[in-house]
């Protein structure tokens, strides 16, 4: 009986403590891959796209290094208020960073092209002119989709109205007279 409890026991338990340890590594996976995504978009240039998976990667799992790497994004994208934010979480999240004094003068270095006004954030609009003409939208009758239901309605209903005034209750009459056929079968 006591083997049976202790066998039970043993078993309950690494129930309740597997579920939290694969529910953590289904984070980690999940992080890992999106991280993988985003390291070869980086390096083709596609920084949108990879900042939207190294977003994922830190939902999945939110470590600092993600928001290095968010970071690094939003600098080669121009935006530097997203990128100093980013740089400053790292530096919150991580105060022992190896790369501290190199992140440091990174956000120092945006934060002077933001003085400058460089940035997609900061840079000048472009005087847009006069408004462009609205849209021309008036298109002849004859191209417009009701037009031409109207005209099918109208043709059907005429043919209706012609048929019903024409047809008679029965053969027509004639100076012959009707020769009425009785067939067998």
């Amino acid at each position: 009986m006591t083997s049976a409890l202790l066998r039970w026991l043993v078993l309950a338990s690494l129930c309740f403590f597997a579920v939290p340890a694969r529910a953590d590594d289904l984070a980690t996976r999940s992080a890992k891959r999106h991280y993988e995504r985003g390291e070869k978009l980086f390096a083709l240039g596609k920084f949108d796209q990879a900042l939207d998976e190294y977003q994922q990667a830190f939902d999945a799992k939110p470590l600092g290094d993600f928001l290095y790497n968010i970071g690094q994004c939003y600098r080669n994208l121009s935006d530097y208020n997203q990128a100093i934010f980013s740089f400053k979480k790292y530096l919150k999240l991580k105060p022992d960073a190896d790369d501290r004094d190199k992140v440091e003068k990174l956000i120092e270095e945006l934060e002077e092209k933001q003085q400058r006004g460089e940035g997609e954030k900061f840079a000048p609009k472009p005087d847009p002119g006069e408004p462009p003409p609205p849209p021309k939208t008036d298109a002849p009758i004859y191209k417009k989709w009701w037009f031409w239901t109207g005209i099918a309605v109208i043709g059907v209903a005429g043919g209706v109205g012609v048929y019903e005034a024409t047809k008679s209750s029965g053969p027509p009459p004639t100076d012959l007279g009707n020769i009425g056929r009785v067939f067998s079968w």
